[in-house]
């Protein structure tokens, strides 16, 4: 008899399941799938609001520059108008408190106002008439031949101020001849303010006298005494005392704006000016607003010669395209793509592990179990590759399925549209690696490791491949350096002077590029010149801001980001090295890096630019 069968072993028990993935095909399996597409939305989610507020704030700082730029210029104009009453006052005060007709006019058509002052309507002089000389007064006129004049309105008054001079003397202008403006409240408060200060007065608000039943505009004057030099003019009393009249131009409000705002304010601002300190219906004196909802508001508030004026500006439809950036969409279309390929990453690596338990679990068909096992493993190996190569250079993957989707594409319209979408992602990929350098410089992540280095053979080897680009494009390439050591952090060094390369080899088109260092007292300079077409002198205090690049207007990024010389600032200030820029335009531009003989730290650094090169 044979030995007797051994009992039969008893089956393993069966693992606890987890919550696998499920095998059904859909997008989000497991926990993990959720957790990884939470995280994408989430980073793509802080970069998107990061790029949409930093737009925000250039576009807050553009908009707030032009309500600036528009409120000097109103400011400058009314100064330049108060100039040219002065200039009346003095040809008055010349005359010994007198001045004729001829002379008047002399002036005010020498001035050729209606050229070069656009918005002033007239200037005029209103001579100052005691109650007891008003007959003598319209006499005088009457007998130099103006038989119908008259100074109106009627009625008795101590004093009366008629309009004697008034240019040009024609159209509008004739039918303020004779008017007595202090008859009037608005302008008598005016007239008042310059009489006791003996500076310029505006009046609030008010209808000309040489409005017509068209066109009728808002207006309001400005007045300048003229006062009898012979005279005490010390208190407020005495200037009273002393008053012969006011040189003074009325302004129509809508023709003083509009030729204010010719110079190019227009298009990118709408502006609504009121009289007083506040913005009411009843004190707008011009309005070039459409009446849309604007997105950029400011309200501001000038002293026109003793009288407030409120400017509501708004930013018009032309101003919120030209600040518009389509970065933050392109980052946010990139970042789903990405969150979805990691998620479909996630899904096979949580596929494949069900898979091995389900083996696992085979006891029975042990032959057929080990056959699925290693085909299993072999597609587990295959898979792990293809999957860490996916998790670590997950943009790569997205730029050849890019460039997949474009070689098949069919018809123009495709075609362009792949284009586009290949731009934003080769954008998004340089953008994100830049803002992650500038981000670890900026929060101090990195800190300078200091050793001695010996600086020629740094710029000779940094420079050979610089020379090589340089000979491809025709270029000259200099290096030249005698005998020096410094103590410096050799890595960022190398960063700094590479990016002065790169932007040399960038701009320069023709002649030769030059590297040389030189020691002076108490520093190291290392200087890199081009012979590119330089840099404006508006310009120079920006070329170190980030994303700043001259001649890039339409913000191509194939040109580049604008984030190598701010990366060179920031890593100046880390080691505590000066940069200085100096150029002048079509003659290339020169950068020297001052390394100072002792690292003192960031305290020494700075950026200066000079006009010289």
């Amino acid at each position: 008899m044979g030995a007797p069968l051994p009992p039969p072993r008893p089956a393993p028990p069966e693992p606890k399941r987890a919550h696998t993935a499920d095998p059904g095909g859909r997008l989000f399996r497991s926990w993990e799938s959720w957790l990884v597409f939470g995280l994408g939305l989430l980073l793509t989610g802080l970069a998107w609001l990061l790029l949409t507020e930093q737009n925000q704030r250039l576009a807050e700082a553009r908009f707030r520059a032009l309500t600036r730029d528009l409120n000097g210029d109103i400011t400058a104009r009314l100064d330049t108008y108060e100039q040219m009453l002065q200039g009346a006052v003095a040809m008055v005060d010349a005359g010994g408190g007198q001045v004729s007709r001829t002379e008047w006019r002399t002036y005010v058509t020498g001035l050729h106002v209606e050229d070069r002052y656009p918005g002033i309507h007239a200037i005029g002089y209103a001579r100052r008439v005691k109650a007891a000389d008003r007959e003598q007064h319209e006499a005088s006129l009457h007998a130099a031949g103006f038989y119908n004049y008259r100074v109106t309105p009627e009625g008795e008054r101590p004093e009366y101020f008629p309009i004697v001079y008034i240019e040009p003397f024609a159209s509008r202008n004739l039918r303020a001849f004779g008017f007595d403006m202090h008859a009037e409240p608005t302008r008598r408060a005016a007239m008042e303010r310059a009489r006791a200060s003996g500076a310029a007065a505006a009046t609030a608000r008010l209808r000309l006298v040489q409005e017509t039943d068209q066109d009728v505009q808002p207006g309001f004057l400005i007045y300048v005494p003229v006062y009898d030099q012979h005279q005490p003019l010390t208190t407020a009393a005495d200037r009273r005392e002393a008053l012969l009249g006011f040189v003074y131009s009325p302004f129509r409000a809508h023709d003083l704006m509009r030729s204010i705002m010719s110079q190019g304010a227009s298009e990118f601002l709408d502006v609504r000016v009121h009289d007083g300190g506040e913005a009411t219906p009843d004190s707008l004196m011009f309005d070039s607003a459409s009446g849309r909802a604007a997105a950029f508001q400011d309200v501001r508030h000038i002293d026109v010669f003793g009288r407030p004026w409120t400017l509501v500006l708004s930013g018009t439809g032309a101003f919120e395209k030209s600040v518009a950036s389509a970065t933050p969409r392109a980052v946010l279309f990139a970042g789903l793509i990405i969150t979805l390929l990691l998620v479909a990453t996630v899904n096979s690596v949580l596929q494949d592990r069900d898979r091995m338990a389900e083996l696992r679990r085979s006891y029975d068909a042990l032959a057929l179990a080990r056959a699925e096992a290693e085909q299993a493993n072999a597609a587990k190996s295959r898979f792990l590759a293809a999957a860490s190569h996916d998790l670590r250079q997950p943009l790569q993957t997205l730029g050849i399925y890019l460039h997949m989707i474009g070689e098949q594409a069919e018809g123009p319209a495709l075609r362009k549209l792949v284009d586009a979408a290949r731009d934003g992602f080769e954008a998004t990929q340089r953008l994100l690696n830049s803002l992650m350098d500038i981000a670890m410089l900026e929060t101090g992540v990195i800190s300078p490791q200091l050793a001695e280095l010996d600086l020629p053979v740094f710029l000779e080897r940094i420079c050979e491949e610089g020379r090589l680009e340089a000979a491809g494009k025709g270029l000259g390439f200099r290096v030249t350096c005698g005998g020096a050591r410094v103590t410096t952090d050799p890595a960022m060094l190398e960063r700094i002077v590479r990016n002065l390369l790169n932007n040399a080899l960038k701009y320069t088109h023709s002649g030769t590029i030059r590297v040389t260092c030189r020691q002076a007292r108490g520093f190291t300079a290392i200087k890199v010149q081009d012979t590119g077409p330089g840099i404006p002198q508006d310009r120079l205090h920006l070329i170190f801001e980030d994303f700043y690049q001259i001649g890039n207007p339409e913000r191509d990024r194939r040109k580049g980001l604008g984030l190598g010389l701010a990366t060179v600032a920031r890593l100046s200030r880390l080691l505590g090295y000066r940069v200085r820029v100096l150029s002048r335009p079509g003659r290339g531009a020169i950068f020297l890096v001052e390394i100072p003989d002792e690292a003192d730290g960031p305290s020494r650094t700075g950026q200066t630019v000079d006009t010289a090169a």
